[in-house]
């Protein structure tokens, strides 16, 4: 057994057996941030003005540039560390030419993440902590076109109220804490904005009707939510996913009365139909994620979370120490 393993053995082995008798942090103060790593887009024309850009800085929430910055959340290198050695994230992709050109003022299509996002949730609350929303411009365009992106979405957690034991240690100590970092894939289709009134769209339902009144729906694929520890849940205008999460020291290791309660992180994206059943995604088609946006104007992609704790052993069980392994990866930051 590899020490990541050795580690979230006796992680679990103690939240099975000590739970009753730990630490809870009842409210955090919070920073999520989000932004594209990768993106492509077709190249039709020969002019370059219509090729995907990306602009803004998902630290700031400004257009400066990606230069190192201490605020930055997400983890963009190939180690493990959010510190001033890895730069934030571009926010914004813009694409294509207005149809009717760029002096009449119509806009781009784009996609524009809402980060960062910091406020103060409460544990176990039924209500959702807004996050880093995604809004898409969309526009008639025509010239070269977004064809897929990745995002990263990283989330911190500083105690703000909590319940502990004597002999628990500082919970502040080692604020904040990484909630496991979200990395997702999306295929995107600029669909054409069919004449006839008899066609199908690409998301299987009639022209200018429904999601398609404006002309056939632009579609999202969303890949990567198939290997997280819990199957996601889908409803006609919502997806939901969850990921477990435990309060570690920089060094990865558990902290004495903290890191026997077990979270849930669930993240609920909403505000747009989601694809519909039948539907069969590119290179996920066993497990088919995604949403539909409407033409001619602007689609906001909810996003919003919430924590709490899973007391019950039985259900702990249920993640297995191998779907869990990653949630426990170490992830740190290096004071500077």
């Amino acid at each position: 057994m590899n020490t990541k393993l050795k580690l979230c053995a006796a992680v679990l082995a103690a939240t099975l057996t000590s739970a009753a008798n730990a630490g809870v942090v009842t409210s955090w103060n919070y920073n999520n941030q989000a932004g594209f790593a990768t993106w492509t887009g077709t190249t039709n024309t020969s002019t370059t003005t219509d090729d995907v850009t990306a602009t803004g800085n998902s630290s700031t929430g400004t257009n400066a540039a990606l230069t190192d910055d201490a605020n930055n959340i997400l983890f963009t290198g190939n180690n493990v560390d959010a510190d001033a050695y890895q730069d934030a994230l571009n926010t914004n992709l813009a694409w294509g030419t207005p149809a009717n050109g760029f002096t009449s003022g119509d806009p781009q299509s784009s996609l524009n993440v809402d980060s960062p996002v910091a406020a103060n949730l409460a544990t176990n609350d039924w209500n959702w902590a807004n996050g880093t929303s995604i809004t898409h411009e969309n526009w008639i365009i025509v010239g070269d076109a977004l064809t897929s992106a990745s995002l990263l979405d990283g989330l911190t957690l500083t105690p703000s109220t909590w319940t502990s034991n004597v002999g628990d240690a500082d919970p502040l100590a080692n604020a904040p804490y990484f909630a496991p970092q979200l990395q997702f894939g999306i295929d995107f289709f600029e669909t054409p904005n069919k004449t006839s009134n008899n066609a199908l769209c690409p998301n299987g339902e009639a022209n200018y009707q429904g999601d398609n009144i404006n002309g056939c729906g632009d579609i999202f694929e969303i890949t990567g939510l198939a290997s997280l520890p819990i199957t996601p849940v889908v409803g006609a205008d919502f997806l939901e996913f969850t990921v477990p999460f435990v309060m570690l020291d920089g060094l990865g290791q558990p902290i004495a009365g903290w890191s026997d309660t077990l979270y849930y992180v669930t993240t609920r994206l909403s505000g747009l139909t989601t694809l519909p059943a039948g539907y069969t995604c590119s290179n996920a088609p066993d497990a088919c994620f995604g949403f539909v946006t409407q033409e001619k104007k602007s689609n906001q992609l909810l996003a919003q979370f919430k924590v709490r704790t899973v007391p019950e052993p039985t259900t702990i069980a249920l993640f297995g120490l191998g779907l869990i392994a990653s949630a426990f990866a170490g992830k740190r930051k290096r004071n500077s």
